[in-house]
């Protein structure tokens, strides 16, 4: 049974059975993934996972309607996604917290074990480069290239248009292009390669 096929699995008992275990089984598979994503836009370790589990807590008290989510991960994302920003709405007590409010924060360190073979000088331009975007380019960047998620699924959490992702991508390969200029064409051509086009993550639409 692969991955997809025990999700499933364990949704089904939940929906059906109102299975403790099984709900334990799907908080545990997604918590570290979806407290990042919190964490990335709350800045507080205390209120991601906080609101990590009143995502988890909406799920178990509608877990009849499970069955009826065809993309589990992509829900779970936008229900992270919605109640983090009611906490920051509340937290500056504001209306409708978008990601134009949010000081998104990136280490380079969450990418791929590849960065580890890059000097700490060029780690260190990455993350800067990367912290220079916008908060809306940098978290496409991060669900793309850390959560390893298709274009599709992230155009649907952020609510723009697969087009949109593109072009937050065509963003960030420029700004690391000038930021790496001084570097050789072969070993910068060679880092956006392994930022950007590693198979079956960014490249999957």
């Amino acid at each position: 049974m692969d991955q997809t096929q025990h999700i499933e699995s364990l949704c089904k008992k939940i929906s059906q059975n109102s299975d403790q275990q099984a709900f334990k089984e799907l908080y545990l598979a997604y918590f570290d993934r979806l407290y990042k994503f919190a964490f990335s836009i709350l800045h507080s370790a205390e209120f991601a996972e906080e609101a990590v589990n009143d995502v988890f807590l909406n799920i178990w008290q509608k877990r009849s309607t499970l069955k009826s989510i065809t993309n589990l991960s992509s829900y779970l994302f936008i229900s992270t996604k919605n109640t983090s920003f009611n906490y920051l709405s509340k937290f500056r007590k504001e209306r409708n917290a978008s990601f134009e409010d949010v000081l998104v924060r990136f280490e380079v360190d969450e990418l791929t074990p590849e960065t580890a073979f890059f000097t700490a000088e060029v780690r260190n331009e990455i993350e800067q480069a990367i912290n220079q975007l916008s908060p809306k380019t940098k978290l496409v960047f991060q669900m793309a290239k850390v959560e390893g998620m298709k274009y599709k699924e992230i155009a649907e959490i952020m609510n723009i248009s697969v087009n949109t992702i593109d072009n937050h991508i065509a963003t960030a390969v420029k700004k690391l292009s000038y930021i790496l200029k001084d570097l050789t064409a072969e070993d910068k051509n060679l880092i956006l390669f392994q930022l950007f086009t590693k198979p079956g993550k960014i490249n999957s639409k």
